[in-house]
């Protein structure tokens, strides 16, 4: 039986490839109609074609999150096209800049909030009055377990990643009392296009072959593998339903075992 009721409304942000692709479908699969948003167009129309064929109804809002005049076009588009959101999946997030942070520059560290604290701030912002209106709703924030463990080189991302958990705990304070629910999942490596990248910045770092970054990754977790993209959707979609009603303000691991706290 699908975890979400037929014809909710699902906002995801980087919806276009990777983890927002996959998120984005399974709450489709799960009963929702969804809203994607990207700057990849051709990719969020693939995603599209996926929730079409499932049955249900797809909104392609290209967005870039930085720009607030564009997130508060999503937020219009989105409401008046099905007149309600139920849940927010706030998903996209860049990496970042790889060195120590001494020697990063203060443009690279900015653009990093942008996306991963100031663009999700901004995404609550457009959904989040129409669900305090309404008195229900849920908030997905995807972080990440660098949020509470070191990665080497990757302070801008790693301090932003917290601050999201420091921003959801609030926001569960503030919106509980109107009956909307926020909380956090923070993955751990997760295979796909992206953990090529993480790996050879970290060979780099390390000053190791890639061979030999990918098995240090995998022997951190007590599973001995990467997580999949469709756990990290399983947890999404379990935060978004009724069946976690009495769940706000949660930071929820999703990493195979490499971080416990």
């Amino acid at each position: 039986m699908p975890l979400l009721n037929s014809g909710s409304v699902a906002v995801v942000t980087g919806a276009g490839r990777g983890i927002g692709r996959v998120i984005a479908i399974r709450f489709a699969r799960e009963g929702s109609d969804v809203v994607l948003a990207a700057r990849s167009v051709d990719g969020m129309k693939e995603t599209a074609k996926e929730i079409e064929a499932l049955g249900r109804r797809a909104l392609v809002v290209p967005t870039d999150l930085t720009d607030r005049q564009q997130v508060e076009r999503l937020g219009t588009t989105a409401l008046a096209e099905f007149g309600r959101v139920d849940t927010l999946v706030a998903n996209s997030g860049a990496g970042g800049p790889v060195a120590p942070m001494w020697e990063i520059e203060p443009d690279d560290w900015d653009e990093t909030f942008a996306v991963n604290v100031r663009g999700t701030f901004l995404c609550c912002k457009a959904f989040m009055p129409q669900m305090v209106e309404r008195g229900s709703g849920s908030v997905v924030i995807i972080g990440s377990m660098t949020g509470k463990r070191p990665l080497p080189n990757r302070t801008p991302y790693s301090a932003s990643k917290m601050a999201l958990v420091g921003m959801a705990r609030t926001l569960a304070l503030d919106a509980g009392s109107h009956g909307v629910r926020v909380n956090v999942v923070s993955p751990g490596p997760v295979e796909g296009e992206r953990i090529a990248w993480v790996v050879e910045n970290l060979a780099k770092t390390k000053g190791i072959t890639e061979e030999q970054a990918e098995a240090e990754l995998v022997a951190a977790s007590p599973l001995g593998r990467f997580v999949k993209p469709d756990d990290i959707a399983s947890a999404a979609v379990y935060l978004a339903s009724e069946e976690a009603a009495s769940i706000t303000g949660e930071d929820m691991n999703v990493s195979a075992g490499v971080v416990m706290y």
